[in-house]
């Protein structure tokens, strides 16, 4: 039985601009991203997209609800 994953919304996700003091390595691909500072995010918008359609509408972030 195939399943399908939800689209999920990434337009209040941070832009990818930043500085060098908020860049860092996603947590689980390793790609450069926007870890440190206000909207900062352990992983990168890919990954986080893929975690957000695993767990579902309860994924949350500081300031962007998935």
């Amino acid at each position: 039985m195939a399943t399908t994953s939800p689209e999920i919304e990434l337009s209040g996700y941070p832009a990818p601009i930043w500085t060098e003091a908020e860049a860092g390595s996603c947590s689980r691909c390793q790609a450069k991203c926007k870890r440190y500072g206000s909207g900062g995010n352990p992983l990168c918008r890919d990954c986080f997209a893929s975690v957000a359609a695993q767990w579902g509408p309860g994924v949350r972030q500081k300031s962007y609800n998935a």
